[in-house]
Formats: C-alpha cells, structure tokens, sequence
C-alpha cells in the first residue's frame, strides 16, 4: 500500500513540475517577445518568436500579418515608461498555449506621455520544439 502512494505521489510531483517548466518556458518566450517589442525594438529576436502565419491584434482594432508586425514594431520611436506586466493566466493544451497578461506603461510619442493598459492574450504553438507566437489580440482596460 505504501509502494503504491509513494507512485502516485511522484507520478503528481512530476506531472506538475513538468507542467510548471512548460508554463516557464512559455512565459519566458511572452517576456523575450515583450522586451524585443517595446524596449530593444530587435527585429531578429522578434522573427525568431512569431509564427509565420501570426496574426497580432491591437487595443485599437488594428490586425497585422508576421511582416508587417514585426516592421512596424521595429521602427516604433515611441519610448515606453514605467512598464508594469501582471501574469494573469497560462493555460497548456498539448502544443498549444494560451496566455494572458495585463500591460501598463506610458507611451511617449515627440514628448507627450500617453498612459495605458491593456489586456493581451496570445496564443502560442509549439512548432518543431520551439514555442512560437500564432495570435495576440490586445484590449483597452480601464
């Protein structure tokens, strides 16, 4: 009898403990793509992280494809203050993770800070071992 709930207990400590690394690896992915967007505007890391199919929402309505996206973010001038991220959940299904973070900051466009947040969720896919961002769809949180 000891055997056998000293197997289940293992069997439960390792399927969490795998479950928390995915979970890790895949929020590590979120910050990498986050930093390369809106701090070092690194067009390499960013291809690296986004699915050729991507398709990347804006709070303002505005969708983008992969080149477009990441051109875009590249050439962003605006500086971005005080940034907040809130992990809010992440959610693994076989190769496909769901996300969502909230994202705080001020935006600072020819000398003019803007404060927002938003609510981003995103949709991550593991493509030949390596998660890869396939959706986002960001919303205006009051």
């Amino acid at each position: 009898m000891k055997k056998l709930l000293l197997s289940f207990l293992l069997i439960v400590f390792v399927s969490a403990s795998f479950a928390q690394s995915v979970e890790d690896k895949i929020w590590k992915r979120v910050e990498a793509l986050h930093k390369a967007i809106f701090e070092t505007k690194d067009s390499i890391v960013m291809a690296d992280l986004v699915a050729e199919y991507v398709t990347y929402g804006h709070s303002g309505g505005v969708v983008e494809d992969r080149p477009t996206m990441i051109y875009k973010a590249a050439i962003n001038k605006n500086e971005y203050r005080n940034q907040q991220v809130e992990r809010v959940s992440i959610q693994v299904v076989k190769k496909t993770a769901y996300v969502r973070f909230n994202f705080s900051a001020g935006s600072v466009a020819q000398g003019v800070e803007t404060p927002f947040t938003i609510g981003i969720f995103q949709v991550w896919q593991n493509l030949n071992g390596n998660w890869r961002l396939a959706g986002r769809q960001a919303v205006k949180l009051k």
